[in-house]
């Protein structure tokens, strides 16, 4: 099992490696994205916004964007959130798919830590974003930290 440095960075894995997910998104696995990847996210949204069209598939959603929120006392989370400019009917489908990816899974973490089964922690529901003309959801994931060390303490 590989060893990831934290929950955000398992779980941009973890979906980028799901069919059931990849195919919900415009140009798959390339438009699953780490929030601190130095991209403008609003240009990549407008430029797959741009592909959906021209192949005329408005079936799938335009990002997915995974944000690690780090550790609180023995407790790892992180948010995925999921883009789209085309209401909220994709998002549900692609929502459902990422809880499906990452609910129950183990993750082996750095510092000789593991998560025995990652939980769904909620979602925000629909949110639009006038200023960037962006639909979008976030659904948050956490786990409690299981430690061979007191690395964590």
């Amino acid at each position: 099992m590989a060893v990831f440095a934290d929950l955000g960075a398992w779980a941009l894995d973890k979906l980028r490696n799901t069919t059931a997910v990849t195919d919900l998104v415009v140009d798959g696995a390339a438009m699953i994205l780490e929030a601190r990847e130095p991209v403008s996210i609003a240009t990549l949204i407008s430029e797959a916004q741009e592909t959906r069209r021209e192949a005329g598939d408005t079936q799938k959603v335009l990002a997915i964007i995974v944000q690690d929120f780090g550790e609180q006392g023995l407790e790892a989370s992180c948010g995925v959130f999921v883009y789209d400019r085309y209401g909220y009917v994709n998002i549900r489908e692609v929502r459902e798919a990422v809880i499906l990816a990452l609910v129950n899974c183990p993750v082996m973490l750095a510092r000789d830590a593991q998560i025995i089964a990652v939980h769904y922690g909620g979602r925000t529901g629909h949110i639009v974003s006038t200023q960037f003309d962006v639909d979008f959801e976030r659904v948050d994931f956490d786990g409690p930290l299981v430690t061979e060390n007191d690395y964590y303490s």
